[in-house]
Order: C-alpha cells, then sequence, then structure tokens
C-alpha cells in the first residue's frame, strides 16, 4: 500500500515539473528575439534586453519546481544566469529609450520602442557591446536548452513553422 501512495506523489510530481517545463518552454517561444532572422542583429539586441526580465522569471519558476536533483536543473540554472546578465542592463536600456523618446510620445509608444528598437537607437546606446556580448552568452545557452525542454514535454516550441509559399 506504501507503494502506491509514493507512485502517485511521484506521478503528481512528474505532471508538476512537466507543466512547468511546458510553461518557460512557452514564455521562451514568445519572448526570445535572439533566434529571429528576420530582424536586425541590433534590433535584436534591444529587444533580448527588454524582454529579459520575463525569461528570468520563467527560467526562476521552472528552477523552483525542479529541485536541486533534477537532470535539468545545471543547463536551466546556466541559462538564468546568462539572462540574469543580461537583465540587468534593462534599466539603463529603458532610460536611454525614455531620453530619445519622441517629444510627446506616451507610454504606450515608448514600451514599443524599446520592444521593437530601432537598430540606430541600440547602437547609440552606451552600453551595447556589453548587451551584444551577453545576448550572445544568452542566446548560446538558451540554444542547448531549448532541445533538452522539447524532449522533456514531447514539442518542439522553438522550431518555428511557416506555411509553405505556393
Amino acid at each position: 500500500m506504501r507503494w502506491i501512495v509514493k507512485r502517485r506523489r511521484t506521478r503528481a510530481r512528474e505532471e508538476k515539473v512537466r507543466a512547468a517545463v511546458w510553461n518557460a518552454q512557452l514564455m521562451l517561444a514568445t519572448r526570445t528575439p535572439a533566434r529571429s532572422t528576420a530582424a536586425e542583429p541590433d534590433s535584436i539586441v534591444g529587444a533580448t534586453v527588454e524582454h529579459s526580465v520575463h525569461i528570468d522569471a520563467a527560467l526562476t519558476r521552472l528552477l523552483n519546481v525542479l529541485g536541486p536533483n533534477h537532470a535539468l536543473t545545471l543547463p536551466v540554472f546556466e541559462a538564468s544566469r546568462a539572462c540574469a546578465d543580461v537583465s540587468l542592463l534593462h534599466e539603463s536600456w529603458a532610460a536611454h529609450c525614455a531620453e530619445r523618446a519622441r517629444p510627446g510620445a506616451d507610454d504606450i509608444v515608448v514600451a514599443l520602442d524599446r520592444e521593437f528598437p530601432d537598430p540606430a537607437r541600440v547602437r547609440a546606446w552606451p552600453r551595447y557591446e556589453t548587451a551584444r556580448q551577453r545576448v550572445g552568452v544568452l542566446a548560446e545557452q538558451l540554444a542547448t536548452l531549448e532541445p533538452q525542454l522539447a524532449a522533456l514535454t514531447g514539442h518542439d516550441l522553438s522550431a518555428r513553422r511557416l506555411p509553405a509559399a505556393a
């Protein structure tokens, strides 16, 4: 009888981990502009800094559910650490965009300018080189993490499939 209770707890824990991985995978698929091939590389740097706070929160939630002994803990921790380095630049990025905002622009316009930045504005940012290096490290960490998340859930959300051109 005791093994039945233990099996139920283990199954519930596995489902909780799977749900947390799915949520993190969904956040990475929707908030990681670093793998976009259509955008300018400089715009990707600014957008990644803007989204890094959300990505960091998702990875931290995943770490809390995984615990110290799960096989994904180390790769998630490494990606979370790289994302935390990028998110440290968020305040500087927001201040830079606010200083260079168009006269009379409201908060929504400024937020959109941070999320979809002009490449020239990103290059004019004093911390651009630091951000570019940190975004590169984050992209590498996420590139190694995403297949491991896909293996656990059985769904690869990082491969964006577009309809075939007719």
